[in-house]
């Protein structure tokens, strides 16, 4: 079985213009054998999160077993931005989606280092874009996970074409840093499996920017990676059901 460790759930009405449903996302995980997705929010990014956030409460409220689930919000105004992350902790998320170019904010900047030590405090987990400068690169990110060491910080595309060198390095320096393989080339995908020997390492599709085609293939380039099976099934699997059973509501220690 698989773990998608990145879907996004649209509303419909920023970027990708068609409104998900949960009964479609299942039939298309159905397809691909994918037995859990982790729900990423969309058009949160751009405004009205809160509704986008609740959106994504009820399908995993509904379906705790078929979904996770991140929340999102501004980080510029620190103290509605925490209150707006703890109402996404206990509606059962398991952390916070950030995407900063998108969202026009450097992982830097004082506001938001300060909702990560909110964060770091509560030990939840953040989950950012990472691979676009000039806000998302690893070594920003990673500059968060080293003053957050209680903080666990996912880079949802191990850097994407360019940078995956730098998110391998940064994972390699911090064991609070995991990396998601979506998006990342071949030949980084395999130096970042055989540096990490599998370990902190999760697979997502990207879908619906990926078609549901788009998914198996992308599970079979992780498939004909030239590392032992071991590997591919911590990858595809086993490592996501460790991350999210520190989370999920009810199964944290």
């Amino acid at each position: 079985m698989v773990i998608d460790f990145h879907i996004h759930y649209s509303g419909g009405t920023y970027f990708i213009k068609e409104e998900s449903h949960m009964e479609t996302v299942m039939e298309e995980m159905d397809y691909n054998q994918i037995e859990k997705s982790l729900l990423l929010p969309m058009d949160g990014f751009f405004s009205n999160w809160e509704a986008d956030n609740d959106r994504i409460i009820d399908v995993i409220a509904r379906r705790p077993d078929r979904f996770a689930g991140l929340g999102t919000f501004s980080p510029r105004l620190v103290e509605p931005a925490v209150r707006e992350m703890d109402r996404c902790l206990a509606g059962g998320m398991v952390g916070i989606k950030f995407h900063p170019w998108l969202q026009a904010f450097s992982p830097l900047e004082d506001c938001f280092l300060e909702v990560a030590a909110e964060a770091n405090a509560r030990k939840t987990l953040f989950f950012l874009h990472d691979g676009t400068p000039p806000y998302t690169e690893p070594f920003q990110i990673a500059e968060v996970a080293r003053r957050n060491p209680d903080l666990t910080v996912v880079m949802g595309h191990s850097g994407l074409n360019d940078m995956w060198r730098e998110s391998l390095l940064s994972a390699l320096q911090y064991d609070n840093i995991w990396l998601c393989f979506c998006g990342c080339p071949h030949w980084g995908m395999l130096e970042i499996a055989k540096q990490m020997r599998g370990e902190r390492i999760v697979w997502g599709s990207d879908y619906p920017l990926a078609t549901k085609r788009d998914t198996r293939e992308r599970i079979q380039q992780i498939d004909h990676l030239p590392i032992s099976d071991e590997w591919k099934e911590k990858i595809l699997y086993r490592n996501a059901v460790e991350l999210l059973a520190r989370f999920e509501r009810g199964t944290k220690g």
